[in-house]
């Protein structure tokens, strides 16, 4: 009888390939299939997110994430727990939303036990880099996208620690999208 698997601390994002998660200003508009007429159009569930989603107990996002995330009209993640690493105050974009503030140790701690025995899922470039620094990113989902942005927030910005890493997925999302998963080999 095998053990069940520890919950993991995973990043999900989409990137263009010159490594950037957001243009300049928090843009988003790019990762949006560019049109083209003689494509089927994306299906979000193709995309994988709501699988990936679907493993997640809570999130853990920086304070930019959340802001940008909260002006879409839309919550995109439901009744999950979502801490928000900020030190001011905070107006809450949902109910299940909630300030938090700490070393990254004790937020990617706090936000394990939120998840409640499921993954945590780690969102927002200065977040990612800091849990990378911290080696406690357990999976790197990426969604690279056939675009260069040349500036706005890049996700692997600053000192990272050298972190082998094993491809475990590969995927032709359609529009030019190629979606890379990788865990790190500890």
């Amino acid at each position: 009888m095998s053990s069940p698997t520890p919950p993991r601390v995973r990043v999900y994002l989409g990137c263009s390939l010159d490594g950037y998660i957001a243009g300049p200003d928090d843009d988003l508009s790019w990762l949006q299939p560019p049109d083209d007429p003689t494509a089927p159009p994306a299906d979000p569930a193709s995309l994988g997110f709501e699988a990936f989603l679907d493993q997640v107990g809570a999130l853990l996002m920086g304070r930019r994430t959340h802001d940008v995330v909260a002006g879409f009209g839309h919550w995109p993640y439901g009744d999950r727990p979502v801490l928000v690493a900020t030190h001011r105050p905070l107006t809450p974009a949902a109910p299940s939303v909630r300030a938090v503030s700490g070393d990254i140790g004790a937020l990617l701690d706090q936000g394990l036990a939120a998840a409640g025995g499921r993954d945590l899922y780690v969102d927002g470039g200065d977040l990612v880099r800091q849990a990378l620094r911290a080696e406690r990113v357990d999976t790197l989902t990426l969604s690279v996208l056939p675009i260069l942005l040349g500036g706005g927030v890049r996700l692997f910005d600053g000192d990272l620690p050298r972190q082998a890493l094993r491809f475990t997925g590969h995927h032709d999302l359609g529009h030019g999208i190629v979606q890379i998963t990788a865990d790190v080999k500890r």
